[in-house]
C-alpha cells in the first residue's frame, strides 16, 4: 500500500536526520508526517455524508423493452468531495450506471441510466460500490450500498391476431357438464356458502330469498382447454452462428431482431409467450408443460393471473432438458382430455417425438406443432423429415425459421390440416 512505503520512507529519513543531524532532512520528515495524517483525515470525511438513491419505474419489464433507472447521489456534509466513484454491480446486460463525480458541499448529482432489456430473465439492480480517497491515492477507502432491487424480464410477445387453431373447436350450446371455481358464462345454479368461497359470486337475490348466504356455481365453456408444450432438450437447440454480431441499437431506435430472438431457445419461449397471450386474451383455459431438468407443469387457467405464472416461468426457463419430447407427449397424455388441444413447439429433427402425436389422437385430444427449424440457425438437421412424418398423420405444422416474423409465421394455413380452419372462440 502507497502509506506504507511513505510511512518507511518517512520512518528512514527520521533515521538519517539523527544521524547526520541535518535540519533539511527533519524538515522533510515533518513534512511527510503531515501528508500523512492528511492525506488520512481527508479519506475518513471522502465518503461521510453522502445519500444514495435510485429508482425505477418498474420491477418488471418484457424483452424488447427500454429500462430507465435514475440515481442521486447526495453531499449532505459541509466538506467538498474531490471524486467519488460510483460501481454498479447489477447483473443486467449491458446495464452501465457507474460513473466518477464530484460534488461541492451540500450538492447532489443526478443521472439516468437507459438500458435495452434484451434478455429474459431474473436480473439483480444493485448493490452500489462508492470509492475514493484523499487526492495523492495514500488511503483509498469504500463504502458499500447494499439495497438490491430485482427485475424480471419477461420474454417478448407478439401480436398473434392472425392466428387460428387448424382444427374445427367444439361445437357451441352445450356445456361441457364440469363445474369450475372461475366465473363463466354459463352459470349452473346456486349452492349454500362455503367458508373460502369469492364475495363477487353471492348470488344476493337467491340470499334475500332464502335468508342464508348463497353463491352462484357455473360450468365451463364449450371450448377446448390449450395445453402448450414447450420442448427444452438441450440437445436439439442451437444458436445462431451469426448471434450478437451487430451493431448495438442507441436510445430512441427500436431493439433489432438480432438482439434477443438469436436461438431456437428463444424462439420456443417468445412463440409460446405469444400463443398464451393470445388464447389468454380470449379468455381461454391455457397449461404449459415443459421438459427442463426440473420438468414444470403449469394446470389450464384463464385470466391475467393466469399469464403472469407463464410469463414468469418462462421468464427464467432454459434449455437444460434431459428428458425426450416423445417421452413427454406419452406420459403427459393422461392429463389432456378429448377437451383439450395440445400445441407443441420444438426445434427436435428426432422423428420419434411423431409417435406421441399418435397417442394423443387416440386419446381424441387435438394437436398441432410450431416447429423452429434448426437448420436455419448453422449447422444443424434439417426437420423436413419430421414435417413430412407430421404431415403423414394429419397433424397440422407450422415452420418458423430463423429471421422469420413469428406472426407472419404463424398467420398461415398450418402443413397438413385436415379440415378448414375455424375462428378461435
Amino acid at each position: 500500500m502507497n502509506w506504507l512505503k511513505l510511512s518507511a520512507l518517512a520512518l528512514l529519513i527520521l533515521a538519517l536526520a539523527q544521524l547526520n543531524r541535518w535540519k533539511v532532512f527533519d524538515k522533510l520528515f515533518f513534512v511527510l508526517l503531515g501528508l500523512l495524517l492528511l492525506s488520512y483525515v481527508w479519506s475518513r470525511l471522502s465518503l461521510r455524508g453522502l445519500m444514495v438513491t435510485r429508482r425505477t419505474a418498474t420491477d418488471r419489464a418484457q424483452v424488447g423493452d427500454l429500462l430507465v433507472e435514475r440515481i442521486r447521489v447526495e453531499n449532505t456534509s459541509r466538506f467538498a468531495k474531490l471524486f467519488v466513484e460510483v460501481m454498479d454491480h447489477s447483473d443486467l446486460p449491458g446495464h452501465r450506471l457507474s460513473r466518477v463525480i464530484h460534488l461541492a458541499a451540500r450538492d447532489a448529482a443526478n443521472w439516468k441510466a437507459q438500458t435495452w432489456c434484451a434478455r429474459r430473465g431474473r436480473f439483480r439492480l444493485g448493490p452500489l460500490t462508492l470509492s475514493s480517497g484523499d487526492p495523492f491515492g495514500l488511503f483509498p477507502t469504500r463504502q458499500v450500498v447494499p439495497h438490491v432491487q430485482e427485475l424480471v424480464v419477461y420474454p417478448a410477445t407478439v401480436d398473434l391476431s392472425g392466428f387460428r387453431l387448424p382444427h374445427g373447436e367444439l361445437a357451441g350450446g352445450s356445456s361441457l357438464q364440469r363445474r369450475t371455481p372461475f366465473v363463466t358464462p354459463n352459470a349452473a345454479g346456486v349452492r349454500q356458502y362455503l367458508p373460502g368461497d369469492s364475495f363477487n359470486r353471492i348470488a344476493w337475490s337467491a340470499t334475500a330469498r332464502t335468508g342464508q348466504l348463497m353463491v352462484k356455481e357455473f360450468e365451463l365453456d364449450p371450448s377446448t382447454d390449450i395445453w402448450i408444450v414447450l420442448d427444452m432438450e438441450a440437445r436439439h437447440h442451437v444458436r445462431a452462428a451469426d448471434a450478437g454480431g451487430g451493431r448495438r441499437p442507441v436510445v430512441g431506435e427500436a431493439l433489432p431482431l438480432s438482439f434477443w430472438l438469436d436461438s431456437t431457445e428463444e424462439y420456443a419461449v417468445t412463440i409460446a409467450a405469444s400463443l398464451a397471450r393470445h388464447f389468454l386474451d380470449q379468455n381461454r383455459n391455457v397449461g404449459l408443460i415443459a421438459n427442463t431438468r426440473q420438468p414444470v407443469m403449469i394446470p389450464a387457467d384463464r385470466g391475467a393471473r393466469q399469464l403472469v405464472k407463464i410469463l414468469e416461468l418462462l421468464a427464467v426457463l432454459s434449455a437444460d432438458g434431459e428428458r425426450p419430447l416423445a417421452e413427454v407427449l406419452v406420459s403427459e397424455a393422461g392429463s389432456l382430455t378429448r377437451h383439450s388441444t395440445a400445441i407443441v413447439i420444438t426445434p427436435s429433427t428426432d422423428e420419434s417425438w411423431v409417435r406421441g402425436f399418435v397417442e394423443l389422437a387416440a386419446r381424441h385430444v387435438r394437436s398441432m406443432a410450431v416447429i423452429v427449424e434448426p437448420s436455419t440457425f448453422g449447422s444443424a438437421e434439417s426437420s423436413l423429415l419430421v414435417v413430412s412424418d407430421l404431415a403423414a398423420v394429419g397433424v397440422p405444422t407450422y415452420l418458423v425459421k430463423y429471421g422469420d416474423d413469428i406472426a407472419r409465421a404463424l398467420a398461415g394455413q398450418g402443413r397438413g390440416a385436415g379440415v378448414p380452419m375455424a375462428a378461435s372462440r
